[in-house]
């Protein structure tokens, strides 16, 4: 069997893992993690350990390792080995060697991308084959992987694991990052690269490694994935080490060497639309959003106030719409100087798009700190890159993270005050007892939620059906309902200031923008999304008189959760 040897320059030059990965040959990557003293060994037979019990008390009916690497844990389960199991790496010396080697009964091995792995499935015809497969990932594998597919991969996994299956994906533990720096990657530099224990090679706090090869990887500690995954809408426990069965819910568990990441199945989504997140990061909307609502915001306005000014009311539309995002703004901050009296803040805005609004009251001179959290990438790259184009001052104050704002990354009662414009109504009633935990509980006491969502008039007829099933829900949210959940998870001082009026406006206003931009080719989207989404926006439009309230939510954290008075 022929192996293939790294080119270090060649991987330099890429700057890739992926292409590292593709490039290392069999009897390096075996020689450094598979010995029995590798600090490693334990971590292979404890996770093939783990992949049998979980076969031994589910019905799954295959076994697929996505990065299987030279096969060394999918071909090591004899327990289990009645099941199918298929392996997948993208290196085809790795490939070729487990089909040389380990020629078994029910095992398979594929070249394939993980980024397209769903359509390799449909396309071998196993999505109608197998109904409830286990997705494994092991080992850091996921980690080797470039950082801008990660997200992808997970996610088709768990597409290809459907309602009734299971994934499993393996991190090496950052809590152990200095004993796998020593103990791994010094011992090992043959494969990774040469390197030093100095800034440029090692970032101790943060678990990452860069050699002089570009070998890239990063240790993560189950907080940091806990997180990760609430960016990308999944929902996970940490459990104790301690605990003796494995709990069915989607958790983390760490032991030794390794932290365990089990997800339930998804199936694959007929409709990507229904993800907020997948929504607001396709090409389409990010050039339908940036163009006509702006760069900056991206949320209702207050049209009444730019048609009173007899000058306003004369603009071009596109500068209505921007002008009328900037007056919601500015009511809002009026808000946050009736309660804090101009006093600097400690500020979190839940859902912050482009970010101009946590920019805005950093540039007033309003805040401590800011940290905006959103779950598109795409978003939290432009605030990120607006923010470069700020005064130092603003730079050194705001932060935006990739981050549910349902379970972000602050600190308990590490914020004055929680803002948040238009962005609870994406998850649903549901989920904003999620939101409103959260907000209280990076409050300090006595800090304030304040927001403005789009939610049901209590008396909305059926009609009001079409628009929340258009952005993936089964309800609206309610003012009484806010206030009913805000109570009961320690909020008082509930206030709403309606201004409902303005919806039918906005989209009617977008409407025309977008209709005007794009026969002046000034708005580049498919055909496609312009016709689904101007017939959106006119259901918004004719809909939101009779279906819709808009307007401004301010709530009180009171210092203990049975204290929901009504006072200031």
């Amino acid at each position: 069997m022929s192996t293939t040897t790294m080119d270090p320059k060649s991987v330099l030059d890429s700057h890739d893992e992926t292409e590292l990965w593709k490039a290392l040959s069999v009897d390096a990557w075996k020689k450094s993690v598979l010995n029995e003293d590798s600090v490693f060994h334990d971590l292979y037979v404890d996770t093939r350990r783990r992949i049998i019990d979980a076969c031994k008390s589910h019905k799954f009916d295959v076994i697929v390792e996505v990065g299987c690497g030279t096969g060394e844990v999918i071909s090591h389960l004899e327990e289990v080995s009645h099941i199918p199991r298929i392996g997948i790496d993208i290196n085809p010396t790795f490939v070729e060697h487990c089909q040389t080697v380990y020629k078994q009964p029910n095992l398979e091995f594929h070249v394939g991308d993980a980024t397209k792995i769903v359509q390799w499935w449909m396309d071998m015809g196993y999505d109608k084959l197998y109904k409830s497969p286990f997705l494994v990932c092991p080992n850091n594998t996921i980690m080797i992987m470039p950082r801008e597919i990660r997200d992808e991969v997970i996610c088709n996994m768990r597409s290809i694991a459907s309602t009734e299956g299971r994934c499993l994906i393996t991190f090496w533990n950052g809590r152990m990052f200095a004993h796998g720096v020593m103990g791994f990657y010094k011992k090992n530099s043959e494969l990774c690269g040469e390197f030093d224990l100095s800034p440029r090679h090692i970032n101790w706090e943060e678990g990452s490694i860069e050699t002089s090869t570009s070998y890239k990887s990063e240790w993560l500690k189950s907080e940091d994935i806990k997180v990760w995954m609430s960016s990308i809408l999944i929902e996970v426990s940490i459990i104790s080490p301690e605990t003796a069965a494995t709990p069915e819910i989607n958790h983390l568990a760490e032991y030794g060497m390794g932290v365990y990441l089990w997800l339930n199945g998804t199936g694959i989504p007929e409709d990507a639309m229904s993800s907020a997140r997948d929504y607001y990061d396709s090409k389409d909307a990010q050039e339908f959003y940036s163009t006509v609502w702006g760069k900056n915001n991206t949320h209702v306005g207050r049209y009444d106030l730019v048609e009173a000014n007899q000058e306003l009311s004369k603009l071009p539309i596109t500068d209505k719409v921007r002008k009328a995002q900037l007056f919601h703004e500015d009511a809002l901050i009026s808000k946050i100087h009736k309660y804090y009296d101009g006093t600097k803040v400690r500020c979190l805005d839940m859902g912050c798009g482009y970010g101009g609004f946590l920019r805005t009251l950093a540039k007033r001179g309003l805040l401590w700190s800011g940290v905006g959290v959103d779950i598109s990438g795409r978003m939290i790259d432009a605030a990120r890159e607006n923010t470069t184009e700020d005064s130092e001052k603003v730079k050194t104050t705001v932060e935006f993270l990739r981050e549910s704002y349902m379970n972000t990354s602050i600190p308990d009662e590490g914020m004055d005050l929680c803002v948040s414009i238009d962005a609870f109504l994406h998850v649903g009633p549901g989920q904003h007892d999620a939101v409103l935990k959260e907000a209280w509980r990076v409050l300090r006491p006595g800090g304030r939620l304040i927001f403005s969502d789009i939610v049901a008039r209590p008396d909305a007829p059926p009609e009001s059906k079409v628009l929340y099933e258009r952005i993936g829900l089964t309800a609206f949210a309610t003012v009484p309902g806010y206030f009913e959940k805000a109570k009961l998870y320690g909020f008082g001082s509930c206030k709403f200031e309606d201004h409902s009026s303005n919806v039918s406006l906005h989209y009617g206003n977008v409407l025309n923008a977008f209709e005007d931009l794009y026969g002046q080719g000034k708005v580049e989207v498919s055909e496609e999304f312009k016709v689904k989404m101007c017939d959106g926006l006119k259901k918004w439009r004719d809909l939101a008189p009779s279906c819709i309230q808009w307007g401004i939510i301010s709530m009180r954290k009171v210092e203990q959760m049975s204290d929901c008075s009504d006072s200031e």
